[in-house]
């Protein structure tokens, strides 16, 4: 039996969580004796990534959810590589690929969706989310599926399946003071930070708020913004117009959050909006509790007054009353932390990409009972 070969879409420029997950996919997909082709915009993080892991990328504008150049490389590529079916990663991606169908590709779509907002109800999103072409819709939480189902005419085609981390990018780390040493910060300080694109579904407003209101009770706390985004020099001025400067520090992107976590002593997260936050289940490896919002998937990750507390969106009172329970009660903080690590262990890049080869492999019918031969899915 020939092998399964998969076409990932990837239309992002820079990399962030949805991009790591999906190299954690193709990684163990490899592994698995799956062939991986990938299609990627041109001079972007992931066909970088993809040059360096030796990865067959094809580059592709992805210049808009109605390029029909792009839909028309996308058959084309299809057709080349024959693939068993196309894996779509973004919103824009699924639009394209719906082209493709429309121009007469064959190969089934499954769909990768990570945000926990509505497909619209009406026109083209609707349109191609239904298409037939859909065989499988992955949602990264519960939260994300219910929400798809209502919107599609073949619910039973959405799957959950948590995203996961790499375990193994923090059992050599050591906790040490180098990020206090190098802030200038009085090893007693306690630390709570935020990893994430400073971006509008994060609230940054609400974790700057946040800050200010723990801020004007005490001074042996600091808050670090770990990250950069469109937002960032917005969030500076705020900061500085609120005077908090001193003890709220923007640390811009860093490449060493293995080390940087290890010194961190509460996690908050404020977002609006999140599918289901994999920085959140870093933190909770690393036995950090977390205070953050009950926005989409977080439940999911944290269980409230168990392994940290939830606090309703843009509730910076709650939050603000939280993070002051975990600073004045250590042992608190320790139960809740240990607690986090033991719930993390069920979120590992391993689980994720076993769970999705598992749905290639029932779609195309690779399971002993239905000899199907994934080739004949293929684009001819």
């Amino acid at each position: 039996m020939d092998p399964i070969r998969i076409l990932h879409l990837s239309t992002e420029r820079t990399w962030r969580g949805g991009e790591q997950q999906i190299a954690y996919l193709i990684e163990s997909s490899r592994e698995k004796g799956i062939e991986v082709t990938v299609a990627a915009r041109p001079g972007s993080a992931f066909e970088q990534w993809c040059n360096d892991q030796h990865v067959p990328a094809f580059p592709v504008a992805f210049a808009n959810g109605l390029d029909l150049g792009s839909a028309l490389a996308i058959k084309r590529i299809c057709r080349k590589i024959n693939a068993s079916l196309v894996h779509i990663h973004s919103g824009k991606g699924l639009s394209i690929a719906y082209l493709s169908v429309l121009m007469g590709m064959k190969a089934p779509l499954v769909v990768h969706r990570r945000v926990d907002f509505p497909i619209k109800e009406s026109g083209f999103s609707l349109a191609k989310y239904n298409h037939n072409s859909v065989k499988r819709i992955i949602c990264v939480s519960q939260a994300i599926a219910d929400m798809v189902s209502r919107s599609v005419r073949f619910p039973e085609r959405v799957k959950t399946v948590y995203s996961g981390i790499d375990f193994a990018r923090f059992n050599e780390v050591s906790k040490s003071y180098y990020l206090h040493d190098e802030l200038g910060l009085d090893h007693s300080i306690h630390l709570v930070a935020n990893v994430s694109a400073v971006a509008p579904h994060k609230d940054y407003h609400t974790f700057i708020n946040v800050a200010a209101k723990v801020l004007s009770e005490r001074r042996d706390v600091c808050f670090l913004i770990v990250g950069d985004g469109e937002l960032l020099q917005e969030m500076k001025a705020r900061v500085k117009n609120l005077r908090i400067e001193d003890n709220v520090i923007f640390t811009g992107f860093r490449d060493d959050i293995p080390l940087l976590l290890r010194e961190i002593d509460i996690f908050l997260l404020t977002s609006e909006t999140e599918g289901l936050g994999t920085t959140i289940i870093d933190a909770m490896y690393n036995a950090i509790p977390v205070v953050a919002t009950s926005a989409g998937g977080i439940p999911e990750l944290v269980e409230n007054e168990k392994t940290g507390f939830l606090s309703e969106i843009r509730d910076v009172g709650g939050l603000a009353e939280s993070v002051n329970k975990l600073l004045d009660n250590n042992t608190l903080a320790k139960n809740m932390g240990e607690l986090a690590r033991i719930k993390s262990l069920h979120f590992s890049k391993e689980k994720m990409a076993s769970r999705v080869i598992e749905i290639y492999k029932e779609l195309l019918g690779e399971d002993p009972n239905n000899h199907f031969h994934p080739k004949k899915r293929g684009t001819r």
